[in-house]
C-alpha cells in the first residue's frame, strides 16, 4: 500500500507542497488564527474594562435619610445609554411624586448572576448592602424605540430586603423628541414601585393627589410616546385619582378615556373591561350629583351592571364568597352553642 501511495506523495511534494499557492494559503490560515486570537483579547479586555468602569461608578447611600433609590445597568443595544436616560428623568421629575419625602439615586453594579432568580438574589443583596429601598435592572430588545424591559425590588416602604416586592414592566424608550413625556412617566412608575399606595386615588389628600394627576393627564396626551401597557397603567392611576378629586375637569376626563377604551377596536383584559366600566359608571353618576340627567344615569348604571356580571364569574370572587359562606357557617354554629351543648352535638 505505501509503494502505491508514493507516487502521489512525490506528486503532492512536486506540484502542490513547494507551489505559492500553498505558501500563501499557509499565510492565510496563519493570519485568521490570529485575527481570531486578537478578536478574543479584544472581547476580554473590553468586558473588563467594562466591569472595572461599573464598579467605579457604582456607590453605596451617602446619606440614610429617606428614600433610597439603586439603578443597575441596563444590558441589551443601547442598554447603557437608556440606564443613563433613566437616571435623569429620576433626577430630574422623581421629586413631583415623593410628596416632600427626601431620596438619593445610587448607581448600583451591574448583576451579574444566572436566570431570574439568581438576579432576584443578586438584588436582594444589593439592598441589603446598600440600605437601599429599591432597585431596579433588566434590559432592551433589539429594535427601534423597543421598550426596556425592567424588574424592580422594593421594600414598599418598610419591608424587609427578603420580602421586597417583585415587579416587572416596561419603561418607554427615551429619545430627543419623546424626552419630556417618557422622563416624567418612568419617574412616576418607579415612584409607584416605591410607594404602592401612589396608584390608589384615596391613598392621599386632594391637594397632595391633584398635582400628580394634572402630570399623568398632560403624559396621556402625548399619545404616541408610551408602550400600549404603560398607557393602561397610567390611565388606570389617573382615573382612580381623578374620582377620588371629583372635580367637574377630571371627572370629564375619566369619562372621555373610559368610553374611548371601552369603544377601541382594540382587545381588552377582562380585568380592564370591568375596571373601565366601573370607572366610567362612577364618573357619570358623579357629575350627575351636581348636575341630573336620567340618560347619563341609565348609561352609567349599565356599565356597572355589565361589570358586575363580569365579576360573578371572576373566580377569585368566587372564592372570597365561599369562604365568606364558610365563615358564616362558622358563627351560626358558634351562636347555636348552647343547642349542642344540650344535645352533645346531635341534630336529630
Amino acid at each position: 500500500m505505501p509503494d502505491q501511495l508514493s507516487p502521489l506523495i512525490e506528486w503532492f511534494n512536486a506540484t502542490i507542497a513547494g507551489s505559492a499557492l500553498w505558501s500563501g494559503l499557509g499565510l492565510l490560515a496563519v493570519g485568521l488564527v490570529a485575527l481570531y486570537l486578537l478578536s478574543l483579547a479584544a472581547r476580554g479586555a473590553a468586558s473588563l474594562v467594562s466591569i472595572l468602569m461599573t464598579n467605579m461608578a457604582s456607590r453605596k447611600r451617602r446619606s440614610t435619610q429617606g428614600f433610597g433609590l439603586a439603578i443597575s445597568p441596563l444590558s441589551g443595544p443601547k442598554g447603557a445609554a437608556q440606564t443613563k436616560a433613566i437616571i435623569s428623568a429620576l433626577e430630574t421629575h422623581l421629586e413631583q411624586f415623593m410628596f416632600g419625602s427626601p431620596f438619593e439615586i445610587v448607581r448600583a453594579p451591574k448583576l451579574r448572576a444566572k436566570g431570574s432568580k439568581g438576579l432576584r438574589a443578586a438584588a436582594t443583596g444589593w439592598l441589603e448592602k446598600s440600605s437601599t429601598d429599591l432597585i431596579v435592572w433588566g434590559y432592551r430588545p433589539r429594535g427601534k424605540d423597543e421598550a426596556s424591559r425592567v424588574e424592580v425590588l422594593s421594600l414598599g416602604g418598610s419591608l424587609p430586603p427578603s420580602d421586597a416586592m417583585h415587579s416587572e414592566g416596561l419603561l418607554p424608550f427615551v429619545t430627543r423628541e419623546n424626552e419630556d413625556t417618557t422622563s416624567r412617566t418612568i419617574a412616576y412608575l418607579i415612584a409607584r414601585a416605591l410607594q404602592p399606595g401612589l396608584g390608589d386615588g384615596s391613598a392621599f389628600r386632594a391637594d397632595k393627589l391633584a398635582p400628580v394627576a394634572d402630570v399623568i393627564m398632560s403624559c396621556l396626551q402625548d399619545e404616541g410616546a408610551l408602550p400600549t401597557q404603560t398607557r393602561n397603567t397610567l390611565e388606570m392611576d389617573y382615573c382612580s385619582m381623578a374620582i377620588a378629586l371629583n372635580t367637574e375637569e377630571h371627572l370629564a376626563r375619566v369619562v372621555e378615556l373610559r368610553r374611548k377604551r371601552l369603544a377601541s377596536e382594540e382587545p381588552l383584559a377582562p380585568a380592564d373591561e370591568i375596571q373601565a366600566r366601573i370607572d366610567l359608571g362612577r364618573a357619570l353618576l358623579l357629575i350627575s350629583n351636581s348636575n341630573f340627567d336620567p340618560v347619563r344615569v341609565r348609561e352609567a348604571m349599565d356599565h356597572l351592571k355589565i361589570a358586575v356580571e363580569r365579576l360573578k364569574v371572576d373566580p377569585i370572587l368566587r372564592l372570597a364568597q365561599q369562604t365568606n359562606q364558610a365563615v358564616q357557617q362558622g358563627q351560626a354554629m358558634l351562636s347555636n352553642r348552647k343547642r349542642f351543648s344540650v344535645t352533645g352535638g346531635s341534630t336529630i
